[in-house]
């Protein structure tokens, strides 16, 4: 995944189709060539057939007045393997439309320095590319899904690597299933940082801690780039955290698509 040429819009009434698999929900966008006409989020289902989404595809987009009949195109970021292939058949296959698959050999806009670029995944290359495009300057995007990842790009374009930790859902179900005495606590902010009953020892430790925890990070990125960062944060478990710092200067629970309509424009 390297750079290509400068951004183009998408042909005139190019209706495209923007597929994020994640390990826990499928974000899915129509865009125009102008305007984003949908977007929403499905569970991931391992188990469902090409028809299945075909069904669940067209089902959702009549609620928004379009017809699966109206593609044209589709980008797919996926992190699992096996509905890589299942959404492939469904826009090929049953939907007879191109699809992009984000992988080696397409074109990013983004210099991605790191020692195995295949190892990177395809969602956080599309967030490196949407939040560089927002900023055009070195950013940090923070990706707080089943890993919270933190992507490091520094100007011009260059995206020097990516570090990773357990996820705020994982992390509370982990320690749930370890420790017989403690039970699953709701992900929102406590009230203070000493907590006084169980529930507020674990909030506090999740939540505050993953604050601690981004703020860190974010300040070590910025020590060895050697300058300050724009930092924006993305993904489903982002919303505990973004209110309790001001080291995230931008929330976009859509990142991920912004990435993937503007890879699609490089690689027409």
């Amino acid at each position: 995944m390297g750079p290509g040429r400068e951004v183009g819009p998408l042909v005139e009434a190019e209706m495209l189709l923007a597929v994020d698999i994640g390990n826990i929900h499928i974000g899915l966008g129509v865009h125009d060539g102008k305007r984003w006409r949908a977007r929403f989020r499905v569970r991931t289902v391992r188990e469902k057939t090409p028809d299945e989404y075909h069904c669940l595809l067209e089902s959702l987009l009549r609620r928004h007045g379009i017809s699966v009949g109206e593609l044209r195109r589709a980008v797919v970021a996926s992190v699992v393997p096996p509905l890589t292939a299942v959404f492939r058949e469904l826009c090929e296959d049953l939907l007879g439309m191109e699809s992009l698959v984000v992988g080696p050999g397409v074109r990013t806009g983004l210099n991605i320095r790191v020692d195995h670029p295949s190892e990177v995944g395809p969602d956080l290359v599309a967030d490196a590319v949407a939040a560089y495009e927002r900023f055009n300057a070195s950013c940090v995007v923070v990706d707080f899904g089943t890993a919270t990842a933190f992507v490091a790009v520094k100007e011009p374009g260059v995206l020097l690597g990516v570090a990773l930790a357990p996820g705020l859902e994982v992390a509370a179900d982990a320690l749930a299933q370890r420790a017989a005495q403690l039970p699953r606590a709701p992900l929102s902010p406590p009230r203070r940082a000493i907590g006084k009953n169980t529930l507020e020892a674990l909030q506090a430790g999740l939540v505050l801690g993953y604050v601690g925890l981004v703020e860190g990070l974010v300040r070590r990125v910025e020590a060895e780039l050697g300058e300050s960062v724009h930092t924006v944060a993305t993904g489903f478990y982002a919303s505990p955290i973004v209110s309790l710092t001001s080291v995230i200067e931008a929330y976009d629970p859509w990142l991920t698509l912004e990435g993937l309509l503007s890879i699609a424009r490089r690689n027409p």
